[in-house]
């Protein structure tokens, strides 16, 4: 019965997804999986008082369905600015992450937990054990793709606690430097002068510079490992 129970819920999780996916690629809907689209809707809630409210609702929504979160991203930037715009998608891209980890942990982690013996099993008790450092360093890694492991996280056996501070912290300053590219670049497009293009400059090298963390992360790791051994 309990392993039934798991199969029904697995199989749940996979028509969310699936019916996320088939929504933003094959209905009305896919409008808003452009850049533009979704930023002429968004740009709307400026206008009301309740608008950061439904920005946040949206992303931790599109989190849920596999939404790009780097794009509902630049759009809180472009919207609210950097200040505003920093906190909004802090809060939301986190409550975002928080409702796809508990959706994949209560529809899919019976389920795959099933599977797990030998080495995977291994694996997954050692990610357990240190589940802040594994998220914090992963979610400070532009190339590690966000809605994954969001997901991931949620079928493995890290900690909720762990999982949620290591998202926090991790997603901090890639959250603020997305921000402020968007907020820099629309200066830049709708203004005029030597700020704008300065502010341009300077979001686009902090851009250059996160992606080059994980250059920077395996460099500082390798003479560690070379020191391990000796």
């Amino acid at each position: 019965m309990t392993n039934k129970k798991a199969i029904i819920k697995f199989v749940i999780l996979l028509i969310i997804i699936a019916g996320a996916f088939f929504a933003f690629r094959y209905t009305p809907l896919s409008q808003y999986t452009q850049k533009e689209g979704l930023l002429r809707l968004l740009t709307q809630f400026r206008e009301h008082w309740w608008g950061p409210v439904g920005f946040i609702l949206i992303y931790g929504m599109g989190c849920v369905v596999a939404f790009p979160g780097s794009i509902l991203t630049l759009c809180g930037g472009a919207i609210f600015g950097v200040a505003w715009g920093t906190l909004y998608n802090v809060l939301a891209s986190n409550l975002g992450a928080t409702l796809a980890f508990l959706m994949a942990r209560y529809f899919g982690r019976d389920f795959v937990s099933r599977f797990m013996k030998g080495r995977i099993e291994s694996f997954d008790e050692k990610v357990a054990r240190h589940g802040f450092r594994f998220i914090f360093t992963l979610r400070l890694i532009p190339l590690v793709p966000f809605n994954g492991l969001n997901l991931g996280s949620g079928l493995s056996k890290i900690r909720y606690r762990d999982y949620l501070l290591g998202s926090v912290i991790g997603m901090l300053p890639g959250t603020f430097i997305y921000t402020y590219f968007a907020d820099a670049l629309l200066g830049g497009v709708t203004g005029s002068g030597k700020k704008a293009m300065i502010n341009l400059i300077i979001a686009s090298s902090l851009l250059i510079l996160i992606s080059l963390v994980p250059t920077i992360y395996k460099k500082f790791k390798k003479p560690k490992a070379v020191g391990g051994r000796v």
